[in-house]
């Protein structure tokens, strides 16, 4: 590849890092994605790693984050032990997975404070038994509210999810 090839591609990869780190996710992830969906090859940590200019350790942290998001995948090279990744070049899928593991996430996240508020309020007790009645009540109706949302997100990932199985 001649120089100007090269400096697309590293304008490319820098690109990619600033996105990446948009999105709040790793700049070296956004950098190895971007390396290995315009490369033309397969690529080892190493190779990598000199093309970045980073530690094998940074590369290999990376590599494996952006395996679990099924971004890249590990490919055999004929002749030689070394491990070689390439890109995954289905970005929508990648996106949605990516949200929807996120989503998941944060909703896991609020069922637990959903399940904690509605424990505390078995035993919360207000000043006088009236008052302590009608707060009760008032944060039950609350709470399921926000139950019911939840529920409603839960259903919208699913079907988002199955969206994607049926592209």
């Amino acid at each position: 590849m001649n120089d100007t090839l090269d400096n697309v591609i590293d304008e490319l990869v820098d690109g990619g890092s600033n996105f990446a780190a948009s999105l709040g996710i790793n700049r070296v992830a956004g950098q190895l994605y971007v390396l290995l969906f315009f490369s033309e090859k397969p690529l080892s940590l190493d190779e990598i790693m000199e093309k970045l200019g980073i530690s094998k350790g940074y590369v290999s942290t990376n590599i494996r984050a952006l395996e679990r998001w099924q971004a890249v995948r590990k490919v055999w090279v004929k002749g030689t032990r070394k491990d070689f990744y390439e890109a995954n070049t289905d970005t929508i899928s990648i996106v949605v997975n990516q949200l929807e593991y996120g989503l998941r996430q944060r909703f896991d996240e609020l069922e637990k404070v959903i399940k904690r508020a509605k424990d505390k309020l078995k035993n919360a007790e207000g000043t006088t038994p009236e008052e302590n009645e009608s707060q009760k009540n008032t944060l039950d109706e609350k709470i399921n509210s926000i139950e019911k949302m939840h529920s409603k997100m839960i259903k919208i990932v699913d079907k988002m999810n199955l969206l994607m199985i049926f592209k």
